[in-house]
């Protein structure tokens, strides 16, 4: 997996604030809803992997959509982690 600090990907401060509080790493993977962002529990991360550090967390990033997204941002959260949210 690559460390990768020149990824211009940028996360919402909204998207910080998810990732800091989350007990796990996350991954952003391919989904046939597009990229969304899950535990590493769900979605391993796999060795081709990018990776951007938030606070204590990584956030490791399928290197098929490291070449297309600009943003992690709220709509990449799993339908079940917006309903959880609304409460």
């Amino acid at each position: 997996m690559m460390s990768d600090n020149s990824l211009s990907i940028e996360i919402t401060p909204e998207m910080q604030k998810y990732i800091r509080a989350r007990s796990t790493d996350l991954r952003v993977a391919t989904t046939c809803e597009g990229p969304l962002i899950f535990s590493i529990k769900i979605s391993p991360p796999k060795a081709t992997d990018r990776v951007v550090v938030v606070g204590e967390r990584k956030v490791y990033i399928s290197s098929l959509q490291a070449q297309y997204i600009k943003a992690i941002d709220e709509r990449m959260l799993p339908r079940c982690a917006l309903e959880r949210r609304r409460r």
